[in-house]
């Protein structure tokens, strides 16, 4: 018998972690006097983060070294310089190379109509080089309806799309909502959870 178990988070408190976090506390820290930054070293990212590994963080660094916006700095302790400041960091794979972001395009899009179905999602997010699928908008747009994001204008039925629209408390800023899938491990002798819970995106 398989047990679903449901993660609780303390939504009164921000979460530390994740690229976007993880940057915003880097241009924090280099801001320096009269436009000069100041190199940011792996132990003040490690202070300013929650449950983040000090390999993650190297990794995370040298995304942002692959797409030229840090740079490593010889010596001990490891420390980077910022080359450049995007307000927003680019969708990069993991060696720092550009790729479309479909999760951003149906933000994009989602943010721009003022009524959708999943069809026209993908239909309006999709560019030359970046299709999105009918299943991925169709995920997407579910999973942002569960969150409390989309308020339903038409309920769907048999050959009947649903019609969606996002609602204006919910329009948080340009920066797309991202599914998270959550690894626990789960300790059936004690009922409990062990250790920590580890997130990584999902791709929708």
């Amino acid at each position: 018998m398989s047990i679903i178990l449901a993660l609780k988070i303390d939504k009164s408190r921000p979460l530390r972690r994740g690229s976007a976090y993880v940057w915003s506390v880097i241009r924090e820290l280099t801001a320096g006097p009269n436009g000069l930054d100041r190199p940011v070293t792996l132990r003040q990212l490690v202070l300013r983060t929650d449950d983040v590994s000090d390999s993650t963080l190297r990794g995370f660094m040298r995304t942002l070294a692959g797409a030229g916006i840090v740079e490593p700095l010889p010596g001990k302790p490891p420390r980077w310089r910022v080359l450049k400041r995007p307000t927003q960091l680019p969708p990069m794979t993991r060696d720092g190379k550009p790729v479309a972001s479909k999760t951003q395009q149906m933000w994009n899009t989602i943010r721009a109509l003022s009524s959708f179905t999943a069809a026209e999602v993908a239909i309006a997010a999709s560019v030359e080089d970046s299709v999105v699928a009918l299943h991925s908008a169709k995920t997407y747009v579910l999973l942002l309806a569960h969150a409390g994001y989309l308020k339903i204008e038409r309920a769907g039925g048999p050959n009947v799309p649903a019609v969606y629209r996002l609602k204006p408390s919910m329009n948080s800023g340009p920066l797309p909502p991202r599914v998270l899938r959550t690894k626990l491990v789960f300790d059936p002798n004690r009922n409990e959870i062990v250790g920590p819970a580890e997130a990584e995106e999902v791709s929708c």
